[in-house]
């Protein structure tokens, strides 16, 4: 929105210097830890070419900044106790969920963290919590990562296996 090009969301071209640093904000360093972009990086400068090539490909997306901005403002907002009926109370509507669920993320996730996790699967009546073994934050499980991906994966399979009675019908 800072970027001159974005015109208060009336822009004609997509903002490029705008979309740039929301990937390098947000698809770089808010998705990843430090530790795993050192994995990626032992050299610390050869981050910045990575970096560019990061840019480069979400302005080949097509996503429009105005779009992005409603999911982000959407993301940081939504409150699952402002469900109707819970009056604010989010541990109240996390009770009230009645499906089983699982819930798996990793350690240094800045979207989703893993404390919150946990307690969401503290009162979700019949929820797992599953901590994904990765140092990649929110990126674990992305296509890039295969172990992520395969932990994953086998998770759901059992999980769904175990509450579908080998995926027949309870």
């Amino acid at each position: 929105m800072d970027d001159a090009a974005f015109d208060n969301g009336k822009y004609e071209k997509q903002p490029e210097k705008g979309w740039r640093l929301r990937a390098d904000v947000l698809n770089v360093l808010a998705t990843r830890t430090p530790e795993g972009i050192d994995a990626m990086f032992p050299n610390p400068l050869d981050v910045l070419p990575w970096i560019e090539a990061q840019e480069n490909a979400v302005l080949k997306t097509g996503f429009d900044a105005n779009d992005w901005i409603a999911q982000t403002w959407a993301y940081d907002r939504h409150n699952i106790g402002d469900t109707p009926g819970f009056n604010g109370d989010y541990l109240k509507a996390l009770h009230s969920i009645k499906a089983k669920a699982l819930l798996m993320n990793a350690p240094g996730d800045l979207y989703n963290p893993t404390d919150q996790a946990i307690e969401a699967a503290k009162y979700i009546p019949d929820a797992r919590y599953v901590q994904i073994p990765s140092l990649q934050g929110h990126t674990a499980g992305s296509a890039a990562k295969t172990m992520d991906v395969d932990m994953m994966n086998r998770t759901a399979r059992e999980f769904l296996d175990a509450v579908t009675d080998n995926g027949k019908k309870l």
